[in-house]
């Protein structure tokens, strides 16, 4: 049976965005698949149920769990940055990471008409990768309101080295080289 894998996913409005020492919500998005196939003249219908995730957050670390994870359910005051989900995970190093997930599945079938029954033995399929960027968290304390964004302190932008591209999530924020332009979001 052709089973998906579904695919790495993490928050939707991060887009793999984290920082160093911090949960980074990655999930698998995969569902129980059912196929409807002929054998010897009869229509029987198969299905193919995930039961197990292996995460692999691409720095050596790995985890093998019965739940494939989701959005969080609740926000902070940083929208849904660092928060523990059963299958997020917690960065030591800056850099962008390769998340993989192979999914485990087991199938069942049935007749017209009759009962799901088990079929003996299981498959693994991989799951579409994903790309975790987790960047260093700076703070600036300062004696007074900022009068500009651009002075020290201030809530400027991040200045990228040469060959550096920002995180997905403020591409639009900067030029084809790597300068600010500024958001453009409402």
């Amino acid at each position: 049976m052709p089973i998906q894998g579904g695919t790495v996913a993490f928050e939707e409005e991060l887009l793999g965005f984290g920082y160093v020492n911090q949960h980074t919500n990655v999930f698998a998005e995969v569902s129980t698949q059912t196929f409807t196939e002929s054998l010897l003249g009869i229509e029987v219908e198969i299905r193919a149920i995930p039961v197990e995730y292996r995460f692999n957050y691409g720095d050596g670390t790995t985890r093998s769990t019965s739940d494939p994870g989701g959005p969080a359910t609740r926000q902070t005051s940083t929208g849904a940055l660092d928060i523990e989900t059963p299958t997020s995970h917690v960065y030591q190093d800056t850099g962008t990471y390769p998340v993989s997930v192979t999914t485990t599945f087991i199938g069942e079938y049935r007749l017209p008409g009759g009962a799901w029954t088990p079929i003996s033995g299981s498959t693994s399929v991989e799951a579409s990768p994903g790309v975790a960027d987790i960047w260093r968290l700076s703070h600036r304390h300062v004696s007074g309101a900022c009068q500009d964004a651009n002075h020290w302190g201030c809530s400027g932008p991040v200045e990228l080295a040469p060959g550096d591209k920002p995180p997905k999530i403020f591409v639009d924020e900067y030029d084809s080289n790597g300068r600010y332009i500024g958001p453009t979001r409402p």
